[in-house]
């Protein structure tokens, strides 16, 4: 992804943390159509300005089925809701557990989306200088979590490009078993290499480093208060607090629509910084 010049990622390290958090805090409080419908369909258009077209790929390959064992699962044991569609045996099928694994799935994918999204703005040298003020232990474990999940997909996606070419598909089940084990060797061999370069880089160190401060510029302080109001929306604001069950009501979600505008600027934030600094440089471009 092509992070490095956006206006996204000069933003502030705690900026990217609480937008962070919002997001999965709306996404996965509770499953809300509307919400995850936005989640789903923001991740993926953001992942897709940002030039992560590859990465989306592979995340939707992921996502999909999961989500279809979502939906399989809630069909065979879940039996909440009045309005009866049809019957598997003596069992009842309803709309509401149908459209609650649905909108469940277009959650869990939104937010996977999301995280992958954001790890790719918060790599490890960042949130280290955040968290080191106040546990350098706690800083390398954050720092490192955040770039597990990317770099092994990533390298999993290199290790079967290069075992694909070599093997045949007669012996998938063994291709995938090699993969599997050169992926955790990998995962062994760089975990080593990132300790030995945290330690040599002064991560251990008990002496105090003066870091540089970054200043909050006005559109953190914006995206504080946008994230702040969008969790409290969640908790207050009467379409957040609609349930799928017992019954379904179309209704009870856009009893006050204006509640969704902060919810979509959240989304979409990304994708409006995205073309509003594409629209600043051709703008500029013409003068020139």
């Amino acid at each position: 992804m092509k992070t490095d010049r956006s206006f996204f990622y000069r933003l502030k390290t705690a900026t990217l943390l609480v937008l962070l958090l919002a997001v999965s805090l709306v996404t996965m409080l509770r499953v809300h159509p509307v919400v995850s419908l936005l989640s789903a369909c923001s991740g993926a258009l953001s992942l897709l300005l940002y030039g992560g077209r590859g990465e989306l790929r592979a995340l939707l390959r992921f996502c999909l089925p999961v989500g279809l064992l979502l939906i399989l699962f809630n069909l065979v044991f879940n039996r909440n809701g009045v309005t009866v569609l049809f019957y598997i045996g003596d069992a009842a099928v309803t709309l509401e557990s149908i459209l609650y694994a649905l909108f469940t799935a277009f959650a869990f994918c939104g937010a996977v989306l999301w995280f992958s999204f954001f790890c790719a703005f918060l790599d490890s040298d960042r949130v280290y200088r955040l968290f080191a003020r106040f546990s350098k232990g706690l800083a390398v474990i954050f720092s490192l979590s955040l770039a597990l999940v990317p770099k092994i997909l990533e390298k999993y996606e290199e290790i079967k490009l290069q075992e694909r070419a070599e093997t045949d598909k007669k012996h998938r089940f063994t291709q995938n078993i090699l993969q599997l084990s050169a992926l955790f060797s990998w995962v062994l061999e760089d975990s080593f290499e990132t300790a030995v370069s945290m330690k040599a880089r002064g991560a251990l160190l008990k002496e105090k480093r003066q870091t540089q401060k970054q200043k909050a510029t006005v559109a953190d302080i914006l995206l504080w208060i946008l994230s702040i109001a969008c969790i409290a929306l969640m908790f207050f604001s009467s379409p957040m607090l609609a349930e799928i069950y017992p019954k379904f009501r179309e209704e009870a979600y856009f009893q006050n629509s204006i509640s969704y505008v902060p919810l979509f600027l959240l989304y979409f934030s990304p994708v409006i910084f995205k073309i509003w600094e594409v629209t600043k440089w051709k703008f500029i471009a013409r003068k020139i």
